[in-house]
């Protein structure tokens, strides 16, 4: 795989494979426990912990696979984290789920939101005094931008959007 671009596809495979092997573990670890010597049966005490770790690994190539596919379908905005598209800034990420931390605000993602390139439709136009000049973001973004940036010099609404 050196060399190959990795894909959704890619890390989707890599859990079926994950999944295959613990399954063929699970069946060998039931074979091994119907064994008439106890030996045998009692060789099998790694195996539960193991057929649980693959698993596990298969749902975190499962998320990979749903990460890269947020990234690969991003939008313009360039900023390469995620904000709450009304109120900015403001996620708070724990086992990889984000909310928004604003009071009264029940927006919350299923994926660490907060630790992913934007996916929100570009909205405005942030002007800049800098080297910048001109940057296009989200809603969410750009009102952060306006609050935050050192020369933000004002917001235009493109076109189309909101």
């Amino acid at each position: 795989m050196t060399g190959a671009e990795v894909t959704p596809a890619t890390m989707r495979a890599l859990a079926g494979q994950a999944a295959e092997l613990a399954e063929a573990v699970a069946t060998a670890a039931a074979t091994m426990r119907a064994a008439a010597d106890a030996p045998t049966r009692l060789a099998t005490f790694r195996l539960d912990d193991l057929i649980g770790e693959l698993r596990r690994a298969g749902y975190g190539l499962e998320d990979t696979a749903k990460d890269l596919a947020r990234i690969r379908g991003r939008s313009e905005c360039p900023a390469d984290w995620g904000v709450c598209p009304d109120h900015g800034a403001t996620l708070a990420s724990l086992g990889g789920r984000s909310a928004c931390t604003v009071r009264g605000c029940a927006r919350a993602w299923d994926y660490d939101r907060a630790g992913l390139p934007c996916s929100e439709p570009v909205a405005f136009e942030v002007h800049h005094d800098g080297e910048a000049g001109v940057m296009r973001m989200c809603a969410g973004h750009a009102r952060d931008a306006e609050a935050r940036l050192i020369g933000a010099t004002r917001l235009v609404p493109i076109q189309g959007t909101r």
